[in-house]
């Protein structure tokens, strides 16, 4: 969220910096899961590190096996994973239909499935994670939304069934696989057109400046905010029935509200559970006249007042159950006296809820002032497609182990192959078909005749070295030896 390199960049959260200056004497640590060295060094550049500083363990996953399988048919191939492979997996899917829809395919092939994604109900949700995590449902297939805070220690697998916007992504959901260090996996299944639908996606996500435009009155019109009012405003935002009401793309309107952002006019939060909030509307003479006039809100507000600060500047997070412990009032009795301030426009009342919050950062502007900084556009759009790319490219990637890919990515400068992905599983096996045909040759040589390395390898062709390590290979499977006269012979 801090570096402008990341893929949620937060203008807000740049001030970060800031508690450095007023707590000086104390130390400050970044943590991140994945972060290539680029982003590592732009952090530390927000963070105002007074010079580079970096600990960073391996991105080496040995006991996890990556693998990519090349399919028209992504059902057959995640059949294939889950017949084969015992114990709990994860299935990533992009859409909540998606998910849906695949979950009914696994119930009818008789797997015990479940989905999870933002449109269930939190009390849903919940149910679904316990019923996995307790192991009672084997497959959870999921969206994004899924997956953050858990630590199931057993997941054998984890298959993106759609293709990740970037390694970030992949390797942060893939390594949800086997932390409890013994053997699983980690698939990515491919359809010949993948590559053109992620990039179709992108482009989506790329709105022209006039379509942003046109998002962020929108936005203001199903919010119901005038040309001049919003200032400082929060509001419970459902993205998916804004994008529904005016039948617009999810991830346009996502894109739109993350550059509208980016430019300071407004703040989108994750969904997360938010506490009630009040800010003051009038001016504390103006509340000693209410408190007068409106005797019985005088001991209710007198309390607000005592236990909370701030109130006259900005929104703030308030206990409606502290403040009924403190008032003496039951908390649905503080809940009306809230609301009865709010209908007088004593304050504005955000009741608690579960939801993404839509902050206004400035007041509604018409739509000509808005402006829209070109080369913040143009740089969230190249960082973008970088990450596209690379994710593109170890999808097609046919040569290079797996893991390798993925920690040179991450910044490691000599990674050694694991040995366990499926590229290197195909080197080895093609290592041991090339070499069978050797092996019985040098056994037919010596049938006929003991023979010293050197006579033996004379009457190869191939480099000497093979020669060798066939030689090696047979003796420590016993089948040949040195005798008394150092040639090799065969133990017969």
């Amino acid at each position: 969220c801090i570096s402008q390199w990341g893929y949620d960049f937060r203008p807000s959260y740049l001030r970060i910096a800031e508690l450095r200056e007023r707590l000086p004497e104390v130390p400050v640590l970044a943590l991140t899961a994945s972060a290539t060295p680029a982003v590592a060094r732009d952090i530390m550049r927000q963070l105002r590190f007074a010079e580079p500083h970096v600990l960073r363990s391996s991105f080496a996953r040995p006991n996890l096996s990556y693998a990519v399988r090349h399919d028209e048919d992504k059902n057959e191939q995640l059949l294939r994973v889950v017949r084969n492979v015992a114990g709990s997996g994860i299935v990533y899917v992009r859409t909540r239909d998606g998910c849906e829809q695949l979950t009914e395919f696994l119930r009818d092939a008789g797997v015990a499935a479940t989905c999870y994604h933002g449109g269930l109900a939190n009390a849903e949700r919940s149910i679904r994670q316990e019923e996995w995590l307790a192991g009672r449902t084997r497959i959870m297939v999921a969206t994004n939304a899924f997956g953050m805070g858990i630590d199931k220690a057993d997941v054998r697998f984890v298959v993106h069934y759609s293709m990740p916007d970037s390694l970030e992504s992949y390797y942060q959901e893939a390594g949800r696989a086997g932390r409890d260090g013994k053997r699983a996996y980690a698939v990515l299944l491919v359809a010949p057109d993948d590559a053109e639908r992620v990039q179709r996606r992108f482009d989506l996500q790329f709105p022209p400046l006039d379509e942003i435009r046109d998002i962020y009155e929108k936005v203001c019109s199903y919010l119901q905010i005038g040309i001049g009012d919003g200032e400082q405003a929060s509001f419970v935002f459902n993205i998916h029935d804004f994008c529904a009401k005016f039948r617009l793309f999810g991830g346009k309107v996502a894109s739109a509200l993350k550059l509208l952002q980016q430019n300071g006019y407004l703040t989108l939060t994750d969904e997360m559970r938010n506490p009630a909030r009040i800010l003051f509307c009038i001016s504390r003479d103006d509340l000693y006249k209410l408190r007068v006039v409106r005797n019985d809100l005088d001991h209710f507000i007198r309390t607000v007042l005592r236990l909370y600060d701030g109130v006259f500047t900005d929104f703030r997070p308030i206990d409606e159950q502290e403040i009924a412990a403190a008032s003496g009032y039951k908390v649905e009795h503080v809940k009306e006296l809230f609301k009865r301030l709010w209908q007088m426009r004593v304050i504005r009342y955000i009741p608690a809820n579960q939801a993404p919050m839509l902050f206004f950062d400035c007041e509604r502007l018409p739509a000509a002032d808005l402006y829209i900084a070109p080369e913040t556009y143009r740089r969230r759009q190249e960082l973008a497609e970088e990450r596209f790319s690379h994710m593109i490219a170890y999808a097609a990637n046919e040569t290079e182990c797996r893991s390798t890919v993925l920690e040179r990515y991450f910044g490691a400068a000599d990674p050694a192959p694991c040995g366990v992905c499926d590229i290197c599983l195909a080197a080895h096996k093609r290592a041991k078909s090339a070499e069978a045909p050797l092996d019985e040759e040098i056994l037919r040589q010596l049938d006929a005749e003991p023979l010293a390395v050197k006579e033996l390898a004379a009457r190869f062709r191939c480099d000497a070295e093979r020669v060798l390590e066939a030689v090696e290979r047979l003796q420590h499977a016993g089948k040949i030896s040195t005798a008394e006269s150092g040639k090799l012979a065969i133990n017969r």
